[in-house]
């Protein structure tokens, strides 16, 4: 699995993909009640691809992680 970065709001996500990384961020930026309480918000959150950023990836790394500045 290769690890891409991806930007969501304030973080910055280490995922295969783009989904994979909204669905690892998301809890960290609202409580997932929040998000239940509106779905609007969570189909507007969208992952940007950061390929300026890929050089950050730890390369020990093989899980999606969120990165640490």
């Amino acid at each position: 699995m290769s690890l891409k970065a991806y930007e969501l709001g304030p973080l910055i996500v280490f995922a295969p993909n783009g989904v994979t990384a909204k669905s690892f961020a998301a809890p960290q930026i609202r409580p997932s009640s929040e998000w239940a309480q509106s779905v609007s918000d969570w189909v507007a959150l969208m992952a940007t691809r950061r390929t300026d950023l890929d050089h950050l990836l730890d390369p020990t790394k093989t899980e999606p992680y969120i990165h640490q500045k």
